[in-house]
């Protein structure tokens, strides 16, 4: 086991309103790469929260009379309460409304004033309400229209602090020339290149002078911090919950969304690099899922979907599965649930449950409910072409976990049940009561479970509840692969046979 923790952090989700897909979508994702993380050997934990100031939650709170506080208790409780509900389990929950945090928050701020980084300036430029920010000309859609909310915008000039972004430009920009697969894909890292090669970058507003609803700023209580400062280094007020140091950000994987991308490839590095602390490992970027076409968004009703409905009508594994093996993490995706359940029922429920009870039915007529590696006799020819694909089908399935390609490890998976299926089908091993010689069988059979195990292993990341069932079945076996172990034949056990998946 390493002694170095490891840190998955999803997004601190703004909580302005009731979770959606697209936060589920996040939450997932992080479950899984930290699931399998531990299942490495890693002393992973998860992170995950809200963010819970910023004039758009009092505007909401007050049109929902209710105090701001009892309104974003309410709204947090809601994302704390969806993740045992998509089988999500964060190690930590972090509340940016927390007074840890608010200190660590006015600690930092007070030394960026300190050493330059922060001035007193004014601010003007185009400013969307819904978003709580500015946007220059050229991301606006015809010059008034905010990109992400469809909404016009407003011109505003008002006070505000300033922190100097392009001080850090040409570092962020030689730190990502020779740091390649820091953000995941790569192409994404190379747009960030492109965009700090283009030319100076403004300084950006960190306080809002027209919000109470905030952490003041030190020394001067007219201005609150923005949401750059407060909701990105809640990351470290997390890491600090597990009584770790700041520096451990350096062992921290972010798994966001594209449309934040900017606040966590830009202005994070940059603020950390501010504070002489490390930056994080990886940036995980993941595209969205749309409804008609368009973004799920807590702003626009017709997009909002209840993941836990989701969950109900695929089961928690069902849906976990179905939204990494619908489409690629980076490219966009709309939502059908008939597709997602004629999936499942194709890969779950043909290509593997079947396959795992009809191997375990025979294991427990024929041979008494386990098998030797010693009474297989000597593999034919067959049986090492099949060891040979599936060995090198399950490097594929951990390289694709390490290199955060959730995509391909579910191809590789179903790559390597549909070798085993033909495999099976092929040798026929249910024949062994019409004549099949028994050791043939055998053989076969033990071949099948040991990959069946390995491969449930793996998945497991993915349908948690689906594969624990499996493994209990199999005697709990540990995996010889994930413990890297070169031979991974071991005697095989099948307790009982049962149908593990139904179909939706």
């Amino acid at each position: 086991m390493s002694s170095k923790q490891r840190f998955i952090t999803t997004p601190i989700f703004y909580a302005n309103g009731q979770p959606h897909l697209g936060h589920a979508y996040t939450g997932i994702i992080a479950d899984i790469f930290h699931r399998f993380s531990t299942l490495s050997g890693e002393q992973s934990r998860l992170i995950t929260g809200t963010d819970e100031h910023g004039q758009k939650i009092a505007t909401t709170a007050q049109a929902s009379q209710l105090p701001t506080q009892t309104f974003i208790d309410q709204i947090s409780e809601t994302f704390r309460a969806l993740w045992p509900q998509l089988n999500i389990v964060p190690d930590i929950f972090v509340r940016t409304t927390e007074n840890d945090h608010q200190q660590y928050i006015q600690t930092i701020w007070r030394k960026l004033q300190q050493q330059g980084d922060i001035y007193v300036g004014s601010y003007c430029g185009e400013y969307c309400v819904a978003c709580e920010q500015y946007y220059p000309q050229r991301e606006l859609i015809d010059q008034n229209i905010c990109p992400v909310h469809k909404q016009p915008v407003s011109h505003i000039e008002e006070e505000t602090y300033l922190f100097r972004l392009e001080k850090y430009r040409l570092r962020l920009l030689e730190y990502y020339q020779t740091n390649p697969n820091v953000i995941v894909p790569s192409h994404f890292q190379d747009n960030i290149i492109e965009q700090l090669k283009s030319g100076e970058l403004d300084d950006l507003s960190i306080s809002r002078v027209h919000n109470q609803w905030g952490i003041p700023v030190p020394d001067n209580a007219s201005h609150t911090v923005y949401v750059w400062i407060d909701a990105l280094f809640s990351y470290i007020s997390a890491i600090l919950k597990a009584e770790a140091t700041q520096e451990n950000i350096a062992n921290t994987q972010h798994i966001i969304g594209k449309d934040i991308l900017i606040f966590h490839a830009v202005y994070w590095p940059a603020f950390l690099m501010a504070l002489d602390l490390p930056l994080p490992e990886k940036l995980l970027v993941h595209g969205w899922w749309t409804i008609n076409g368009d973004k799920i968004s807590k702003s626009n009703p017709a997009t909002t979907v209840n993941p836990a409905s989701f969950a109900e009508r695929l089961t928690q594994d069902g849906l976990r599965y179905a939204l990494v093996r619908q489409k690629p993490l980076f490219r966009d995706g709309n939502v059908d649930l008939d597709e997602f359940a004629e999936l499942l029922n194709a890969d779950l429920l043909n290509n593997y449950a079947n396959l795992v009870k009809r191997t375990n039915t025979l294991i427990v007529r024929y041979f008494a409910g386990h098998i030797s590696p010693d009474s297989i006799g000597e593999l034919d020819d067959e049986s090492i072409d099949v060891i040979d694909l599936l060995s090198a089908n399950l490097k594929l399935i951990i390289h694709s976990y390490t290199a955060g390609n959730l995509f391909q490890v579910v191809k590789e998976i179903h790559n390597a049940l549909s070798q085993l299926n033909s495999f099976f089908h092929t040798r026929s091993p249910w024949l062994v009561n019409k004549g099949q010689p028994e050791q043939k069988a055998q053989q076969t059979c033990f071949i099948v479970s040991t990959y069946l195990r390995e491969i449930t292993w793996l998945l497991s990341p993915i349908t948690p509840t689906l594969c624990h069932n499996v493994l209990e079945e199999m005697g709990l076996p540990q995996s010889s692969i994930l413990n890297q172990k070169t031979n991974i034949f071991a005697e095989i056990e099948a307790l009982s046979a049962n149908s593990h998946w139904v179909r939706i």
